[in-house]
């Protein structure tokens, strides 16, 4: 059983963001840090476990403060892999502190349940006023390869996002198979991976709204729909089969307005 950490602080300093504080402890750290291409004011971090992955007992937590007017462009290197745990559940928890004008795009790779694990995901985020964030959440029902589909013991998920006391997003995603029979799920249909991205602007609308819907797939092997939110901004909701094609379909359905909302080219994470 293991407690690990990681904590940043994100500041502007002469017209750019830089890291001013940082914490880990193993297994957790930060992988990478490095200008985007086409220059801007925004830094690119990369965080990575240099374990195999989240193990029994195991809590991860992480914190992250980003002052007025920064932004950061955060990912991870590889999956969140949720290991089996015979005798006590993991957790991996993750808040963000977006102070006023700053902007957060956070896209980390998949979050995958191994058969037996028990285990559950939180990610918290706190915006100021005219704070963007962009956040792509996927999930796999498991190792399909090694045909591990459904065979975790639970997982479960939480998104809150608040604008000011204000709660945007409150979304819960929570599975038992031994309970619960997958192919009966409202929330999968016959599909084995789901995408959510959040999308929180100033001034996000119906036009952006028409945009990011013309950008989804057509029905088939990816299942997706585009809803306003009651506070302003956008939530997309995808199915698939491949965890990689809805991280590539949030990437894309995110650039289709990210150009006019920042100013900056297309976002792209290269690993």
């Amino acid at each position: 059983m293991r407690r690990s950490e990681l904590r940043a602080t994100f500041a502007l300093q002469g017209g750019r963001t830089v890291m001013t504080d940082r914490y880990y402890s193993a297994p957790l750290r930060f992988s990478r840090s490095f200008r985007p291409p086409g220059g801007g004011s925004g830094l690119c971090i990369y965080t990575s476990d240099v374990s195999p992955g989240v193990l029994n007992g195991d809590h991860y937590h992480s914190e992250w403060h980003l002052d007025e007017g920064t932004h950061v462009m955060l990912s991870s290197t590889s999956a969140t892999r949720l290991h089996p745990t015979p005798s006590l559940p993991s957790s991996v928890n993750h808040h963000f502190q977006i102070r006023k004008g700053a902007v957060l795009e956070y896209f980390p790779e998949c979050v995958i349940p191994f058969k037996g694990s028990s285990s559950s995901l939180t990610a918290t985020f706190h915006l100021e006023e005219q704070a963007v964030l962009a956040y792509a959440d996927v999930w796999s029902a498991g190792r399909i390869h090694r045909g591990e589909a459904f065979q975790f013991s639970q997982y479960r998920n939480l998104t809150e996002i608040w604008q000011g006391d204000q709660l945007a997003v409150w979304d819960r995603f929570g599975m038992e198979p031994g309970r619960d029979d997958p192919q009966k799920s409202a929330a999968l249909l016959n599909f084995t991976h789901t995408a959510a991205l959040w999308m929180i602007a100033p001034g996000l609308g119906t036009a952006e709204l028409e945009s990011i819907r013309s950008a989804l797939p057509p029905d088939g092997r990816m299942l997706a729909g585009a809803s306003l939110l009651a506070s302003g901004g956008i939530g997309v909701r995808l199915l698939g089969m491949a965890a990689w094609e809805l991280q590539e379909q949030c990437l894309q359905i995110w650039n289709t307005i990210r150009p006019k909302l920042l100013g900056n080219e297309n976002l792209t994470f290269r690993k």
